[in-house]
């Protein structure tokens, strides 16, 4: 059986690694995007800070969530308060993994829903991942290839651990 932990664990050092890679960047690459300029870096960067904390709230128990109130990064310095939240954020998923596979009802836009708390934890690392790979697929458009996910995967977490 694949550990929660480690997944968990896997996820706050990858979204760290990349932020903290993207934060090294010139500030123009968090306007870019793959297809839909809706979905710039810096958007896709704020978005996994805003499902983190929403899914950190609903395993909390909460069930309408109270929005993260940060902006969109402009600056590297602005990556670094996105990178330390969404740490803490992060850590406080790790910190209640523990709660069992218990029943959390939770509020989204589409509605009122009821989800097993390892369905919130497993979306959570999925989320966090599809979108570090839509922002490294966003610099590698425009040429930009300093960040390898391949040195981001679970065996590099592994080895740095």
């Amino acid at each position: 059986m694949i550990s929660l932990d480690l997944l968990l664990k896997h996820m706050q050092w990858a979204n760290k690694e990349i932020y903290t890679e993207v934060s090294k960047l010139d500030n123009e690459v968090l306007d870019y995007f793959v297809i839909d300029p809706e979905w710039k870096v810096k958007t896709i960067m704020l978005h996994i800070a805003k499902a983190s904390s929403n899914y950190g709230q609903f395993v909390n128990g909460v069930t309408e969530t109270t929005p993260l109130d940060l902006n969109e990064p402009s600056t590297s310095d602005d990556i670094k308060v996105l990178i330390d939240k969404l740490y803490e954020i992060d850590q406080g998923l790790i910190d209640n993994q523990g709660i069992g596979d218990v029943d959390l009802t939770i509020k989204m836009r589409s509605g009122v829903k009821e989800h097993k708390s390892t369905t919130i934890f497993s979306q959570m690392v999925f989320h966090a991942a599809e979108h570090r790979a839509q922002i490294v697929a966003a610099l590698d458009k425009h040429d930009v290839r300093t960040i390898n996910l391949d040195n981001y995967d679970v065996w590099s977490y592994i080895r740095a651990h």
